[in-house]
């Protein structure tokens, strides 16, 4: 299979943290956060939703998120970043990521 130049993600989270009064990264790191579901888009194939409630990411999609050379794509993508990088429990780097709220 051919690796995709981009990757588009959305995520839907729960934290009994106050993301506003609190933070990302305390949101993220709170014992009871959890990534509910999960879209992706590959270039511009359609789009998946996994519900990680019942299903952990395929190995091709972790692939494709820890590889710096495909572009990740996310509204508010320092959210996604972070968020991913504390369900994977492996720090995402920053380079590599495009947010679409910063170009707006």
């Amino acid at each position: 299979m051919l690796m995709p130049d981009y990757m588009h993600i959305d995520i839907e989270t729960y934290s009994s943290v106050d993301l506003e009064k609190c933070g990302v990264y305390k949101y993220a790191e709170s014992e009871d956060f959890e990534i509910l579901l999960f879209a992706y888009a590959l270039n511009n194939d359609p789009v998946r939703v996994l519900d990680l409630t019942k299903e952990a990411l395929p190995s091709f999609v972790l692939v494709c998120i820890k590889d710096p050379n495909i572009i990740k794509v996310a509204h508010n993508a320092m959210f996604e970043r972070i968020c991913l990088s504390s369900y994977l429990q492996d720090r995402l780097d920053a380079q590599g990521w495009l947010c679409t709220m910063v170009w707006a």
